[in-house]
């Protein structure tokens, strides 16, 4: 077994987060969430980080998430 298998996952709950991905700011700027967050298509919640990786995982063999389309984040959000 391996040494962060051993580790207990944080208790609270996962979010994973499927979005489209936008074109980068014109300007020079990049990708800023904070002013310009990407647009969600769909949010999934699990109990688990090892739950949200499997899902991520699947959703990450989307057609979608393949061609660059869409982008799959697994987010904490701690309670």
């Amino acid at each position: 077994m391996f040494w962060w298998r051993r580790r207990k996952s944080a208790a609270g709950k996962w979010i994973v987060v499927v979005s489209r991905v936008r074109p980068l700011d014109p300007n020079g700027g990049g990708r800023d969430e904070l002013r310009w967050p990407e647009q969600r298509d769909a949010e999934h919640t699990t109990e688990s980080r090892d739950a949200a990786d499997s899902l991520a995982g699947r959703l990450t063999a989307a057609d979608g998430v393949q061609r660059g389309q869409h982008r799959v984040k697994v987010l904490f959000t701690g309670h």
